[in-house]
């Protein structure tokens, strides 16, 4: 696994588009993804150390990127490197054009360190898994080729340490990028908090929780609205409120959508005024929030000498590998309670929280810690209780634990044999 420095800098052009075909896949195998780096094909890495980096860089990298237009990239098929699964984006061309200009400008930091004599554009999905892992990821991304993307500008990013962030943002050509108050600068900035909120919570499918019953918000709404607008005081806030409202009285799923536009490119103009007016704060800016990790339990049911495995299937998290059961801590739940849900909707077996032992727990980067229990004493035999989510169920033995299993289980069950206590993961 690439191991980053505080300081190294990239020039990347990010793929949004392909995080459905290749999210899942990226978040176990590709170590950029696990430190915060989205879908992206990479322009120069890496480029500049970010204290190198100054005004006079920033205005040269702008102008370069500028002279070029923006270019559509289609992926067809995969590649290969030693150890590594990519896509391969066509038309490659304007890609070795941008490292090239770069490289160019910048000898002192060829690409990859001068370490290949070619760099091949790509989108890396997996890097240093097994063979038959490999074998199967790529089946996966053949089923879903191709898709086209638009590359609409290059993000410089920074390693600090604990996650890439995006330091700037060029456009290529001379559209309304980088204009203040430009419609393209804040789409990119949609766009890149729509991937991130995806890569928190993962495709949601909620209620939409409207209808007719508030029609009469929406007329109350669109008539403060009018007022406001006759005696010259209308706000943003009245313009947006009167759609959201009218959004929210909407039923039908077609006009519903059509509302939901509207809402959404009223606030957008409303983010472009702020921006115009020199108010607006770039996203990388934003004051930090207090970090909160995502807690998941597992649970070790062990007979002699044998831990129980389920081969995941139809989640859209490591489907096919072996993993213990396990799930994520709910509002207002205990982790002995977790556990003993997830026990019961798993496996079907029910266990008194007396009986679990905690036996390890693991931080994994960059938000996520795993707390380990093993059942003592259990009711009932396991059996696969959610065959929609797991394909099969078997006892392996500890000393012998088979292939194909989700790496981080992989590294506590061993932890665990060793006595270990605690782990770090993937930092």
């Amino acid at each position: 696994m690439e191991r980053f420095e505080v300081g190294q800098t990239a020039l990347v052009v990010n793929v949004p588009a392909a995080e459905p075909v290749v999210g899942r896949w990226r978040g176990l195998y590709d170590s950029s993804a696990r430190y915060g780096l989205g879908a992206h094909v990479t322009v120069l890495y890496p480029f500049l150390t970010l204290g190198r980096i100054d005004a006079g860089v920033r205005d040269e990298l702008a102008r370069l990127f500028a002279a070029r237009g923006a270019f559509d990239l289609t992926f067809r098929a995969t590649g290969r490197f030693p150890g590594v699964l990519y896509l391969a984006p066509e038309p490659a061309g304007p890609l070795r054009e941008l490292t090239g200009a770069v490289a160019a400008r910048w000898p002192e930091a060829p690409p990859y360190g001068g370490r290949y004599p070619d760099a091949i554009p790509h989108l890396t999905v997996a890097d240093g898994a097994e063979a038959d892992v490999m074998a199967r990821i790529e089946a996966d991304l053949v089923a879903r080729l191709p898709f086209t993307a638009q590359a609409g500008g290059v993000t410089l990013v920074a390693f600090d340490g604990t996650t890439w962030r995006a330091e700037q943002f060029f456009p290529l050509g001379d559209g309304d990028y980088g204009v203040p108050g430009s419609l393209a600068a804040v789409l990119a900035d949609v766009a890149a908090e729509r991937v991130a909120q995806d890569a928190m919570w993962g495709v949601q499918e909620l209620p939409d929780g409207t209808g007719p019953e508030r029609t009469a918000a929406a007329a109350q709404a669109r008539a403060e609205l009018e007022a406001a607008a006759r005696q010259g005081g209308h706000t943003w806030r009245h313009v947006l409120h009167e759609e959201v409202m009218e959004a929210f009285a909407e039923d039908d799923p077609d006009l519903l959508r059509a509302e939901l536009v509207q809402v959404a490119a009223v606030a957008v103009k409303w983010a472009q005024a702020l921006e115009r007016r020199g108010g607006a704060v770039a996203p990388h800016e934003v004051r930090r929030a207090r970090f909160r990790t995502i807690v998941d339990v597992h649970v070790l049911f062990v007979r002699e000498g044998r831990v129980l495995l389920g081969r995941r299937a139809n989640t859209g998290y490591a489907d096919g590998l072996w993993h213990l059961p396990s799930g994520h801590l709910e509002e207002g739940e205990s982790a002995l309670e977790a556990a003993v849900r997830e026990a019961r909707e798993e496996v079907g077996v029910v266990i008194d929280p007396a009986d679990l032992t905690f036996v390890h727990a693991m931080h994994r980067a960059p938000d996520r810690m795993g707390l380990f229990f093993r059942a003592g004493r259990w009711a009932g035999e396991p059996y696969n209780a959610e065959p929609g989510k797991c394909a099969a169920l078997d006892w392996h033995p500890l000393d012998a634990l088979p292939d194909g299993l989700v790496p981080y289980p992989e590294a506590a069950l061993l932890a665990i044999l060793r006595g270990e206590p605690f782990a770090q993961f993937d930092f």
